[in-house]
């Protein structure tokens, strides 16, 4: 059976060379990288950013910020009426993180079948260089 039918994931997401884009998609990935390239930012200036190569309505970039909110991948303080975002974590420490929560949850949801799995591929990476 090919992994693609059981990735729900659209295509370009899938195929992305990037992890982030793989784990957010495109849109979320983008504003994040916004904020791990700025100290901080408001919807309306990371909008105006983003505008700068792709056209999204004011109230989109709320709603991805917002989620990135959610997900505690941004932290927020009042800024007048809204709110100024940071990021709460670094690139690296994002991919750490991520990294260990799929390793978490393949072994939790295949435990002994997931160890076996992990070694065969390890020493086919070893025989294979």
């Amino acid at each position: 059976m090919s992994t693609d039918r059981l990735d729900r994931r659209p295509r370009r997401q899938r195929e992305s060379p990037d992890p982030v884009v793989r784990y957010l998609g495109d849109q979320q990935a983008a504003v994040m990288d916004l904020f791990w390239h700025r100290e901080s930012g408001t919807v309306r200036e990371i909008a105006t950013e983003l505008n700068k190569t792709r056209t999204l309505a004011y109230t989109t970039v709320l709603t991805l910020v917002s989620r990135l909110w959610a997900r505690g991948l941004l932290t927020r303080e009042r800024d007048g009426r809204g709110f100024r975002y940071r990021n709460a974590t670094s690139r690296d420490e994002f991919l750490g993180k991520l990294s260990d929560e799929l390793i978490d949850r393949l072994f939790d949801d295949f435990g002994a079948v997931a160890v076996a799995r992990l070694g065969e591929r390890l020493s086919s990476l070893r025989t294979s260089r």
